[in-house]
């Protein structure tokens, strides 16, 4: 039996460099990027994989929970007043007037006196994301924890130690109920699969614009 990871840091850095063994994609053919740490208020994912589509980076500006959560309300409305926006929103007009201009620089929405209206859609840079949640050995409460990362990610996905993975195979019903996938990564860098995931429209719109978020200004500094 292959010895075990002493650190759960040191399986994650493992798996930065064997992730194409869980992806759904050729990261070969298609550009890939890896978020770390990524805390969008459903616990910390570890990494976040993502498939970054092609020309969508055209936006700069950094956009805030506040602003995507304001564009989700416009977006659902089609149509609404700024009165209406307040109501909803319970924000004061100085803090509304600066996230509408936000949103407003980059073509999302126009404002015509009193009223806000669609224009674009927001546009993602990814076209499939596996938010990861890697353990040592505790796969119930690592199971519990990337269940919540399907808020804001197509696909969620636990990694273990090889050399504890043995009781969550047992249970792999379970991460099939769940819909979340199932890996195990050894020190030598090898990854096993016992369950890939359907992938699915996030949750949470908004948790989905904020990792998108994340990914342009890793883009962005990328390029600098």
């Amino acid at each position: 039996m292959n010895s075990m990871f002493k650190t759960e840091q040191q399986l994650v850095n493992t798996l930065k460099l064997n992730f194409s063994a869980i992806c759904h994609w050729n990261t070969e053919k298609y550009t890939t990027k890896i978020l770390e740490e990524v805390n969008l208020g459903f616990g910390i994912a570890d990494m976040v994989i993502t498939k970054v589509k092609r020309g969508n980076c055209e936006n700069t500006t950094a956009l805030s929970y506040f602003d995507a959560f304001l564009y989700k309300i416009i977006r659902s409305n089609k149509q609404i007043t700024f009165e209406k926006l307040k109501e909803l929103t319970k924000c004061d007009t100085t803090t509304l007037n600066r996230s509408l201009n936000k949103l407003i620089h980059d073509s999302y929405i126009k404002k015509t006196d009193h009223l806000v209206t669609l224009k674009n859609a927001y546009k993602g840079m990814e076209s499939d994301s596996i938010a990861i949640e890697a353990k040592l050995k505790n796969w119930k409460r690592a199971l519990d924890q990337a269940y919540r990362y399907k808020w804001f990610a197509k696909r969620a996905f636990v990694v273990l130690d090889s050399f504890y993975a043995k009781p969550a195979i047992e249970n792999l019903i379970v991460f099939k109920k769940m819909n979340v996938g199932l890996a195990e990564i050894n020190k030598e860098g090898v990854v096993k699969l016992h369950f890939s995931p359907l992938k699915n429209a996030p949750i949470d719109y908004t948790m989905w614009i904020l990792l998108n978020e994340q990914l342009k200004q890793l883009t962005l500094r990328q390029k600098e």
